[in-house]
């Protein structure tokens, strides 16, 4: 990646039904804040045959909205978008930053799914072909989180505005069964430390890594390593964007308003080792 201005958002969720963006062009606001920018992960919605027609039509529909505006974007891989390049991490800052979606961190891609038992089969049989040293294997792991979530595709429901299901139907999906938001919680927590420790096994000099995933914003400390989740755009737990440049970083709240998205409180400010923390979520 170049020295230009970065942001890096995740968890847009364009197409899905309960995602906040109906239309992309909300998000000319916070584009304009810089040159480049990383969507990481869950960027669109491709894990069915129903939905897939309408994720890739949205990504052509951002990417075109980035050129437009002067902004240079990247698609890294996630769950719910495992073929919308050919991108799953990218390293930054001359390696102090690991940007990665976050379902390598799970071996259940999804713990919190009605599912998570049959993809935590998948994803341990996708490692297994990889060879005995793909747990210790950085590209490995990330390959077997994709294969698992290309897998996945066959399990899961469409979610996009031409499923047939009741809205309503799929809003009671997410609290459904009982025990699911404690599943939820877990996640949440768990989260910042297997982030940290993706860092200690495969970049011991990073000093940040930046993830999705599980769509709980906030910044944590753990070791020697930051770890920012940047939310999602989905229900009602927020987001936030981290802004790069030269040896900043900086982590905003995004704001929705009438007429889109636009970048609000500074929560944390980093310079290489150095922080000026004014708000931690988490």
């Amino acid at each position: 990646m170049s020295s230009d201005p970065t942001i890096i958002i995740s968890d847009l969720h364009l197409g899905h039904r309960a995602s906040q963006i109906r239309d992309p062009e909300e998000l000319v606001p916070i584009l304009k804040e810089a040159r480049s920018v990383i969507f990481n992960g869950d960027t669109v919605e491709m894990r069915t045959a129903v939905d897939r027609p309408v994720g890739r039509h949205m990504a052509a529909v951002i990417a075109r909205l980035c050129h437009s505006i002067g902004c240079r974007p990247t698609f890294v891989n996630g769950n719910h978008d495992p073929t919308v390049s050919k991108i799953d991490h990218v390293d930054l800052m001359d390696g102090q930053i690991l940007v990665t979606h976050g379902d390598i961190l799970f071996l259940g891609v999804a713990p919190w799914s009605r599912q998570a038992l049959a993809y935590r089969k998948i994803h341990l049989r996708a490692l297994a072909n990889l060879g005995p040293d793909a747990l210790m294997n950085f590209e490995k792991r990330l390959l077997a989180a994709k294969r698992t979530s290309i897998k996945l595709q066959l399990m899961e429901r469409p979610v996009t505005e031409h499923s047939k299901a009741p809205k309503l139907a799929v809003l009671m999906q997410q609290f459904w069964p009982p025990h699911r938001p404690f599943m939820i919680l877990h996640a949440w927590l768990q989260t910042p430390t297997l982030a940290a420790r993706l860092c200690d096994l495969f970049r011991p000099n990073a000093k940040y890594v930046m993830v999705g995933h599980t769509h709980y914003p906030g910044v944590w400390k753990r070791g020697p390593v930051t770890v920012i989740n940047t939310g999602s755009y989905v229900l009602h737990f927020g987001a936030l964007a981290v802004l790069l440049e030269g040896k900043w970083i900086e982590i905003r709240k995004i704001i929705k308003q009438k007429d889109g998205f636009v970048l609000g409180k500074r929560v944390a400010r980093f310079q290489e080792r150095t922080a000026e923390k004014l708000e931690v979520g988490g």
